[in-house]
């Protein structure tokens, strides 16, 4: 039997059949051809086939997060979205469920402390332009026409390690409140060299 994370990966592949894929690639720009679409998350090339709706990195199946925030992405605007240059956290985003993931993710961050040289290589690797709030801080590319502002301290005597995203102030024309949450997994994930889900 499938799990829920199975049923909701598959659900969101087969809703996105049921958009207009020449409308996102207009309003993304996306690169296509007859069979698929083409965008970069977080630096990797992604192919999503245009038949069955299957997203490939280098030929494998991506996993949950990020493939449930491109499939969120890619079919939520109902006009061309635009960024607004202004970043927020994901507080002054709405919902309620910020607590929450900070406490489920604060044990793998503390898995951090001391790669902070390793951190910035990986940021820069996707094309992450470097800012001066953090230990680690850059504006990355988590799709090409959409940026995060991630920023990592190192904790001390008397703070913990602390990650944090920030996001552009229009994010929600982008994606709906809860796909932040799987693109901020994904992000966890991929710049602490980690598998999984959160």
């Amino acid at each position: 039997m499938a799990s829920n994370y199975e049923q909701l990966y598959d659900q969101s592949r087969k809703l996105f059949l049921t958009f207009d894929q020449e409308a996102m690639i207009s309003w993304f720009g996306l690169e296509h051809d007859r069979e698929a679409l083409y965008f970069h998350i977080l630096g990797q090339r992604a192919r999503l086939d245009r038949t069955d709706g299957i997203i490939t990195c280098g030929g494998k199946r991506v996993g949950f997060d990020e493939a449930c925030a491109a499939y969120d992405v890619l079919s939520r605007a109902e006009k061309r979205p635009k960024l607004s240059g202004r970043w927020v956290s994901i507080v002054d985003l709405g919902g309620n469920t910020a607590s929450y993931h900070a406490e489920k993710l604060s044990p793998r961050i503390k898995a951090l402390e001391g790669r902070t040289e390793e951190l910035r290589n990986r940021c820069r690797s996707w094309g992450g332009m470097e800012q001066r709030q953090g230990d680690v801080s850059f504006v990355v590319p988590l799709f090409d026409f959409f940026p995060v502002w991630v920023q990592y301290w190192e904790g001390d005597e008397e703070f913990p390690p602390k990650f944090n995203c920030l996001w552009d102030a229009n994010t929600l024309d982008f994606m709906f409140y809860e796909t932040t949450w799987y693109a901020r997994g994904y992000l966890f994930n991929r710049l602490s060299g980690e598998e999984g889900q959160l």
